[in-house]
């Protein structure tokens, strides 16, 4: 069976943010926009040194519970940038449109701010499509793939059977959460794909990146 066809056949697809639904732009290190904000001291090695900026906001936080707040809030407003200047996964509206109207409820999960993916899916027209939206509310790094909180907090919160669940992801983060999570993953690799010979319509781009599925 075809990842598609598979896709099509469950209640609930849950899909990544970051690859399945927006093409994120190359940036800056977020960490080093972090770290200018808890700079002032001799910065322990691990911090200097760090691409990670929830190592950076642990550290802030160690400042006081104010320092810890305000380097998050950059963190969110800088995911805000981010995602404003992402593209939408080419294919995508098309996609989704064939998973629900086979009966499909379709799931966002992302470990950037909700807020941010929220706007995401408003001004791009995707948010009619989505019938929930999991997202990071707060500092906590343990909650966030390859953890499989946010995976499971949505099937939960849904009352969703886990057999009845598909996820579509695109980072082996977001997999490895969702098989934790005890769903069946298919991975989503944007790829040129041409037109098949005597075909009127190139193949669906969203359809055509997914790849076989991988068993929980």
């Amino acid at each position: 069976m075809r990842a598609e066809e598979l896709l099509v056949e469950r209640d609930h697809v849950l899909v990544a943010f970051d690859g399945p639904i927006a093409e994120l732009p190359p940036t800056r290190s977020s960490a080093d926009r972090l770290r200018v904000l808890v700079a002032e001291g001799r910065l322990p090695r691990r911090v200097a040194r760090t691409d990670d900026p929830f190592v950076v906001l642990a550290h802030a936080a160690t400042i006081g519970p104010a320092t810890g707040q305000a380097v998050y809030a950059q963190l969110c407003r800088i995911e805000h940038g981010v995602v404003a200047a992402a593209r939408v996964a080419p294919g995508v509206h098309e996609a989704l449109a064939v998973t629900a109207a086979a009966g499909a409820r379709v799931t966002v999960v992302s470990s950037l701010d909700i807020a941010a993916v929220q706007a995401f899916l408003v001004l791009h027209g995707l948010v009619e499509r989505v019938h929930h939206l999991v997202g990071r509310t707060g500092p906590d790094r343990a909650a966030l793939p390859p953890a499989p909180d946010l995976i499971t907090l949505a099937i939960h919160t849904r009352a969703i059977p886990v057999e009845s669940c598909l996820f579509v992801g695109g980072t082996d983060r977001d997999l490895t959460a969702a098989r934790a999570a005890g769903v069946e993953t298919i991975r989503h690799r944007p790829v040129s794909v041409p037109p098949a010979p005597g075909s009127a319509a190139p193949p669906n781009p969203w359809f055509a990146a997914l790849s076989a599925p991988t068993k929980r």
